[in-house]
């Protein structure tokens, strides 16, 4: 590994990057969202990442959205 150089800018093959327009038919201006790109996985991360934190008093699976609420009432159930 110490012979190993982190690569640069002239190791890298030329990128030609290229784009398609649909206009979206839904809306007078044609446009479409993006920002909601990275939104898509971050739930279910966080909804894993507390099943894993609950997985000692029995907690399997929790259904989406998370609240306060149901996390108390999943440890009240479950003896927390």
């Amino acid at each position: 590994m110490l012979d190993y150089t982190m690569p640069r800018a002239d190791n890298f093959p030329m990128i030609e990057s290229d784009r398609i327009e649909t206009p979206s038919p839904s809306n007078t201006l044609g446009v479409k969202g993006v920002g909601e790109m990275g939104s898509i996985t971050s739930p279910p991360a966080v909804v894993n990442a507390v099943v894993d934190a609950l997985s000692d008093y029995g907690v399997k699976h929790i259904d989406m959205p998370l609240t306060s609420e149901k996390i108390w009432n999943i440890l009240q159930t479950n003896g927390g």
